[in-house]
């Protein structure tokens, strides 16, 4: 097998969103899956239905990579397009896990779940862009604002996927070198 995630990824984005889509989300969410693994990012999500889902099959459409951390202890819980399934049977604690496995967070709608991730992205420090475009939910609200002063940042706003990207671009030329190597300690 020749996959080398360091020499193929830019990095990886954590996906938050809702679970129940219209077809406009589901659209625009499948683009930008397309478009985050054309980009050479590889995605991490809850791995189930709605944003989940059509974020994983547009990665998928252009030979993306992603994972799926879900809250069940049953791998096959996954939607079809997730890669790797990480189990995580704790109900709401595997959004911690969700954020922490990205180098940067994308919501999209979201309910209660979703604003949870955004606040645990917002204390790790992860960069955080929330899709508006005919958005509803907690992206659109959230978008533009800061959830508290311990950051001077805000929560990026991003009209279209093609938006999401270029922000994501110019955040990952911004931040340190990303790197998957090995620690030399232990």
């Amino acid at each position: 097998m020749n996959f080398d995630f360091k020499r193929n990824f830019k990095g990886t984005i954590s996906i938050i969103g809702t679970s129940e889509i219209n077809s406009a989300t589901e659209e625009v969410t499948i683009e930008l899956g397309r478009l985050l693994a054309k980009n050479h990012y590889a995605i991490s999500c809850g791995g189930l239905s709605g944003v989940m889902e059509a974020v994983c099959k547009g990665a998928k459409q252009e030979g993306g990579f992603t994972i799926g951390i879900i809250p069940f202890e049953d791998k096959k819980k996954a939607n079809k397009y997730v890669d790797v399934v990480v189990p995580v049977p704790f109900s709401q604690a595997r959004n911690v896990i969700v954020v922490l496995s990205g180098d940067a967070c994308v919501a999209i709608e979201g309910k209660a779940g979703t604003l949870s991730e955004m606040c645990f992205a917002w204390i790790y420090g992860k960069p955080i862009i929330a899709l508006t475009g005919g958005i509803n939910g907690w992206s659109s609200k959230m978008a533009g604002t800061k959830i508290d002063d311990r950051r001077s940042d805000t929560i990026y706003g991003a009209k279209t996927a093609q938006e999401v990207v270029e922000k994501l671009n110019n955040i990952f030329k911004s931040l340190p070198n990303i790197t998957y190597d090995m620690p030399t300690e232990f």
